[in-house]
């Protein structure tokens, strides 16, 4: 016979079971909720990443597919059947590329964040084309698993970055070209103006004192008329030669670059009443022709800005020689150009300076400070064994 106390004690034991087994039924219940909702999605997922117009993978540690998407399958030209005998990751790429991408992989399952890494990738059939592949860990308790990411089809934008290059070129050959005519032209004109018009305007001299030596005294009024146009032809004279020499400075040929600045420096302070310093490079140096021009040409260009635009009542100009390279600094002390000038695709003045040194590497670097300036410095590499 059983106890009342044991009864009891039974009757507790069968509720507590009762209502364990009530808590389980909820808890299965939710986990079958959550099932669902997990199935339903994953569907969503799925649904979304069929959507997606780039390539979106799944693959485990030994590098095999365990999923992707009809975007990739159609990009690598491989099929759902290949994918389920067995497709390994390191046959999407040439072979030239396959060592970096294992070295990529390794980085990120270390835990390294890498950007979008830019990758020759191989298609089944054995053609190629850019890609650029978003990788990132697969972790479960904490332990990469595998890579999940994306791949992304760039050869259109690798092929308009190569086009765009190519044009680049082209214009800069084009411009380059342009400029050595334009130089030519203009020793052409010198030639002619120092030439042809010099020699006449010099006859017209020489007839003119031949005419005065002739004159009486008495002709005062034909003395003066002849005085004048003599004069005249003398402003003319100088005239010429002043254009002659703008077009195209002998002292380059004859004396260097050095000279040549000097010279003008001269003419500018002379003609505009802005002062003009100069520190010139006492050294003797043999610059090729080309170079000394184009270094001439940013001078003269540089100088005109300062005229025209910078209301500058000084400039300070220094060129410096090495062994690799020439410096040339030309600092005035003006309102200063702005960024927004700098960087207008309107100044092609600007853009001009800046092309003049591009066949050789070199660049030109244009600042400003609101009040206080502007300053325009060039660095040119120099051929080995070109200075003296």
């Amino acid at each position: 016979m059983i106890k009342n106390p044991e009864v009891k004690q039974l009757k507790d034991e069968i509720r507590r079971l009762k209502a364990r087994i009530s808590e389980l039924e909820k808890t299965e219940e939710e986990l079958k909720k959550a099932e669902r909702e997990l199935t339903r999605n994953e569907k969503i997922f799925r649904d979304l990443v069929e959507l997606l117009p780039q390539t979106v993978y799944e693959m485990d540690l030994r590098g095999n597919f365990k999923f992707t998407n009809n975007y990739g399958i159609q990009c690598f030209g491989y099929t759902h059947e290949d994918i389920d005998k067995g497709v390994n990751f390191f046959q999407l790429f040439i072979p030239e590329d396959r060592e970096r991408v294992k070295q990529n992989i390794q980085s990120i399952l270390d835990g390294t964040a890498l950007k979008g890494n830019e990758y020759t990738s191989l298609r089944k059939d054995g053609s190629t084309f850019q890609s650029l592949f978003y990788s990132n860990p697969i972790l479960h308790n904490g332990k990469p698993v595998g890579l999940r990411g994306v791949v992304i089809d760039i050869t259109d934008q690798k092929n308009a970055e190569r086009d765009l290059k190519n044009s680049r070129d082209q214009l800069r050959n084009l411009a380059s070209h342009l400029q050595s005519i334009r130089e030519e032209e203009r020793l052409i004109m010198a030639r002619e103006i120092h030439d042809e018009l010099g020699q006449v305007l010099t006859a017209l001299k020489m007839d003119l004192i031949w005419m005065q030596k002739r004159l009486d005294t008495e002709q005062t009024d034909q003395l003066k008329k002849v005085q004048s146009m003599s004069d005249l032809v003398d402003m003319t004279i100088m005239t010429v030669r002043r254009i002659s020499t703008e077009l195209r400075p002998g002292l380059i040929d004859d004396l260097g670059l050095p000279a040549a600045i000097e010279w003008y420096c001269g003419e500018f302070q002379n003609r505009t009443g802005i002062k003009c310093d100069l520190d010139l490079d006492e050294k003797e140096h043999i610059l090729e022709q080309d170079r000394s021009i184009s270094v001439f040409r940013i001078f003269q260009e540089s100088l005109t800005n300062v005229a025209r635009h910078s209301k500058a009542t000084k400039v300070h100009a220094h060129l410096q020689f090495d062994d690799s390279t020439l410096k040339m600094e030309i600092r005035d002390n003006g309102i200063g150009i702005t960024e927004d000038q700098i960087n207008s695709p309107k100044s092609l003045g600007l853009i001009g300076l800046k092309e003049r040194v591009n066949p050789w590497g070199g660049e030109v670097i244009i600042s400003g400070v609101h009040s206080k300036g502007t300053t325009v410095k060039v660095i040119l590499p120099i051929k080995p064994g070109k200075i003296a």
